[in-house]
């Protein structure tokens, strides 16, 4: 069977505009369904370590059309499921990225110490379902990646480094995009669990097989609150399985016992504290969820981009701090519903194709720069150029990435 790598394409950015675009667009273990998972052997290349992804033999990178906001949301769809590197060698070259004074986060390009420097980030994922809203602790996460489920709702990976948070939650299960995302940031995954399907496909991953820093089973790494010595515990809160929160203690202690709490491989983003003269004006940005708009509006007082959804304001239930970030990273990927079914409804798992390369929007200061992301043989790179192929430099500080797929219209003005 022939495969196909599926790479974004920026001929087909839309376009971030001062004007409105138009736009398309639980947890349950499902052993008992019986699902086949078979897979092949991914090929090793001696050019790069592979990550283990699942490819559509007829790829598409074209738009989809608009869809009414009462139905749901089209995208292509595999009709096989294959194991294959999700990574090719890139034709253009990594551009150069400014070296981090000594001591710097390379998430936030602010300076920490060195204790927590040289340890292992930690991905959680956080449901963003109504029951658990407002989540705990992501108001402490040095990078939030948002990102479609099926069922048209967005669910969170929170990556921390910085800060630790012995609350972060509700937790909720991984999905195919976290076989790329810790692969990218060298991190440990806390989730949930996951479907029957997805579960080997994350586990023989190279981010996981070799790490080991996949956790995610239920009983031994479960506790009742209050509980920091194992990664996750019961609150006696709410109900289940929303009840489910993790601890960045506790999953530091697991690595320990792994002897695998050792600092990530990640080349750093860019940073520069000075704001860029380049770009439109983007001091409210809104992305088009069809599960409820999000959105971001800038405070010119902190330099700061505050979220809402539909309109109200976010704020985290631990601590009562409004959701902040110093930076707003939209990024645009082809998105493919596959043939694995997720829940007992029957919902198709969506692969999210962060490789190769596509077309980004940096919101920073009150500006927002066009241009595309890249992700090369190197798994740990993922950069941003300009469209003059120029390094695009964050703000120091904290960051919010917004996946969506290659036909969203999001709104910046």
């Amino acid at each position: 069977m022939n495969l196909f790598l599926c790479r974004s394409n920026s001929a087909h950015h839309p376009r971030l505009t001062r004007r409105k675009v138009s736009t398309p667009v639980t947890f349950a273990l499902v052993a008992m369904l019986g699902m086949s998972c078979a897979r092949e052997t991914p090929p090793v290349s001696p050019t790069f370590q592979p990550v283990v992804t699942i490819l559509t033999p007829q790829p598409t990178t074209a738009p989809v059309a608009a869809q009414p906001t009462n139905t749901p949301l089209v995208l292509p769809t595999a009709t096989s499921i294959n194991v294959q590197a999700s990574l090719a060698p890139s034709p253009t070259p990594t551009p150069n990225i400014p070296a981090l004074p000594e001591n710097a986060n390379p998430f936030t390009g602010l300076p920490m110490d060195s204790a927590k420097l040289n340890r292992r980030p930690v991905f959680i994922k956080v449901a963003n379902t109504a029951e658990v809203r407002p989540q705990s602790g992501l108001s402490g996460a040095d990078v939030v990646f948002e990102h479609l489920t099926e069922g048209d709702i967005t669910r969170f990976a929170a990556l921390f480094l910085t800060n630790d948070v012995n609350k972060i939650g509700s937790v909720r299960s991984c999905r195919l995009i976290d076989v790329e995302l810790p692969a990218i940031f060298d991190a440990a995954l806390v989730c949930s669990g996951t479907s029957p399907c997805v579960k080997p496909i994350i586990r023989d991953s190279i981010a996981h097989k070799d790490n080991r820093t996949m956790i995610s089973d239920f009983g031994p790494y479960e506790c009742l609150s209050p509980c920091t010595s194992l990664p996750m515990f019961r609150s006696d809160e709410t109900v289940a399985p929303h009840n489910l929160f993790a601890s960045t203690t506790g999953a530091r202690k697991e690595l320990d016992s792994r002897k695998k709490n050792d600092p990530s491989k990640f080349r750093s983003w860019s940073f520069n504290a000075t704001a860029p003269t380049a770009g439109i004006a983007a001091n409210q940005v809104s992305i088009p969820y069809r599960s409820g708009t999000v959105g971001w509006s800038y405070n010119a007082s902190n330099g700061l981009y505050a979220r809402s959804l539909q309109g109200v304001a976010q704020t985290d239930r631990a601590n009562g701090k409004a959701i902040a970030v110093a930076n707003v990273i939209v990024v645009y990927a082809n998105h493919v519903f596959t043939d694995i079914v997720e829940d007992a409804t029957g919902a198709k798992s969506i692969q999210i194709q962060l490789w190769g390369q596509g077309p980004v929007t940096i919101v920073r200061d009150g500006k927002a720069i066009d241009g595309q992301w890249k992700r090369t043989a190197n798994q740990s790179d993922f950069v941003f150029v300009d469209n003059n192929g120029t390094t695009i430099s964050l703000k120091p500080g904290n960051a919010w990435v917004q996946l969506v797929p290659l036909n969203y219209g999001v709104t910046v003005k």
